[in-house]
């Protein structure tokens, strides 16, 4: 196997923990853990950015946020930015996505632009920004769930980001649009449109944020067109080797698996975080900008924002999510199936992974956005190649790691500028984790909001701007987050110790994608 194929399964919104082979005992996750079976499982990998938008942009360029431009939700990647996908199909790959891309923004809604600063008259535009090219326009706006909306024949010019086949998926829980909507509407054969709260079936129990029985039936619902357009892909499969991105909007909010998904699990059984009902719960040592993100989640629980919650309510999430994540594992199974019958197999390098975590249930909390708690930022990644044996990876990496360790794997060289390393190198070094975060703008009125987060040899340090509050945790004698240590004389040494490892690995990760056109 020289040139080997890639299938990537990716999934939405999923903490490590929310899969039998990191752990979990309730949630059914059979074929994802038969691949950690037979691969590498990496039990500490973690974001580079703990929201979606920018942390898929991360795993695809394998530079930070701060790189690349993708810094939070609502800022696309760059068309100019180099993808492992385009490295691959340039050296010959067949390179397919189908399900979530997320590359470019999905609502419409126009950035706010902040006042010129200092006295005098503004300048004119386009010379009122530092950066006049602001990555917007038609070519910008191929992921509008709206756009989709209004034209389900819509197509989008190819390759994209560095994928020629392309089958998109946009939004989430049954509230999905892109390729799929046309593909929903061909099987409905006039049916009246199943998906969403108002469709609805009429024995939903109780009335939750984020929560409805769907409509959908299991063969029509997202997760089965992204399972049987990842298994057609691979049937179709010639002699050049593949990459293909499979890319699942769920577990992610609203939940609403399908059939018997959605009663899978009981609420019952589900047990509650350590920490739901601790004291750190109703923190006052928080950043305003971080407060009012949990104020504006409960007074819109059913946005995108995190809220707190009852334990009802909690426990019933989580045996939603619990039920999407198994009817993901299912198609896994199948795709596998697919696979092997394709005979494949041997020559492909399956990997799973998600974009980022969840609280689902942390400190009360529900969802994402606000604190850098280990829920939120360590998620999954099983690495099965079949030139390698079964391990578990104590190795600690992130999200800018992803791109070049699939391009080594595939015997290529990494671009200039790409910032990661190859995880699976000999001598790869155990380097600290540098989290960014930049996307709370909205709740602020400075937009002062930026945070950074750095976990290294068993801690976890985040710091706020505009702010002399911080987090610092003890992760090996407090996993769950119960005890900051940030104020603590007795701990004085140790944060100055990892704010200066901080500081380090940024300076490490400077941006070195621009060469000097002369030499002296």
């Amino acid at each position: 196997m020289t040139r080997p194929n890639f299938l990537v399964i990716m999934t939405d919104q999923q903490r490590a923990d929310h899969l039998g082979c990191y752990g979990n005992d309730i949630v059914r996750t059979p074929h994802i853990d038969a691949l950690a079976a037979r691969g590498t499982r990496f039990d500490r990998f973690y974001v580079a950015n703990p929201i979606c938008q920018p942390n898929r942009a991360a795993l695809a360029t394998g530079q930070l946020t701060s790189v690349n431009g993708c810094r939070q939700n609502g800022i696309p990647l760059g068309l100019d930015a180099t993808t492992y996908a385009d490295v691959l199909r340039a050296s010959g790959y067949r390179t397919g996505l189908v399900g979530k891309a997320h590359f470019q923004n999905v609502s419409p809604i126009p950035a706010p632009v902040p006042p010129a600063k200092g006295q005098g008259e503004a300048p004119p535009d386009p010379y009122d920004l530092a950066r006049r090219s602001q990555r917007r326009g038609p070519e910008y706006a191929h992921e509008i769930r709206k756009n989709w909306v209004e034209n389900p024949d819509r197509e989008v010019p190819r390759p994209y980001y560095g994928f020629d086949h392309l089958r998109l998926c946009i939004g989430h829980g049954d509230q999905v649009e892109g390729h799929y909507s046309r593909w929903l509407k061909d099987r409905l054969d006039g049916a009246p449109d199943p998906r969403g709260r108002a469709a609805a079936l009429d024995n939903t129990p109780g009335d939750a944020p984020q929560v409805w029985r769907t409509a959908v039936p299991e063969e029509l619902y997202p997760t089965s067109y992204v399972g049987q357009e990842a298994c057609d892909f691979i049937a179709a499969a010639d002699e050049d080797p593949f990459l293909l991105l499979v890319s699942f909007p769920d577990p992610h909010h609203p939940f609403t698996p399908p059939g018997h998904y959605f009663d899978m699990y009981d609420p019952d059984d589900m047990p509650l975080p350590e920490s739901f009902d601790h004291p750190t719960r109703a923190r006052r040592d928080l950043p305003r900008h971080i407060q009012r993100v949990y104020e504006i989640g409960a007074e819109k629980p059913d946005a995108y924002w995190p809220f707190h919650t009852d334990a009802e309510a909690t426990r019933r999430m989580i045996a939603l999510n619990y039920g999407a994540i198994t009817m993901v594992d299912d198609w896994v199974g199948r795709i596998m199936a697919a696979l092997e019958q394709s005979g494949q197999a041997e020559d492909t390098v399956v990997i799973f992974m998600s974009d980022h975590g969840d609280y689902m249930g942390d400190h009360g909390t529900v969802l994402k956005h606000g604190l850098h708690t280990h829920g939120l930022i360590r998620v999954p990644l099983i690495w099965a190649d079949p030139r390698r044996g079964a391990e578990v990876s104590a190795l600690q990496g992130s999200a800018i790691d992803f791109a070049p360790t699939l391009l080594q794997s595939a015997g290529l060289k990494c671009p200039v500028g790409m910032q990661g390393r190859d995880l699976l190198a000999e001598d790869a070094a155990d380097l600290p984790v540098l989290i960014e975060d930049s996307g709370l703008a909205f709740a602020s009125d400075d937009g002062r909001t930026a945070s950074r987060t750095l976990v290294h040899e068993g801690w976890r340090l985040s710091l706020f701007e505009g702010t002399d509050l911080g987090e610092l945790y003890d992760l090996e004698a407090d996993p769950h987050e119960l005890s900051n240590l940030w104020a603590d004389p007795a701990h004085a040494t140790r944060r100055a110790e990892m704010i200066k490892h901080l500081a380090q690995r940024m300076l490490a990760l400077r941006d070195t994608s621009l060469l000097s056109t002369h030499q002296a």
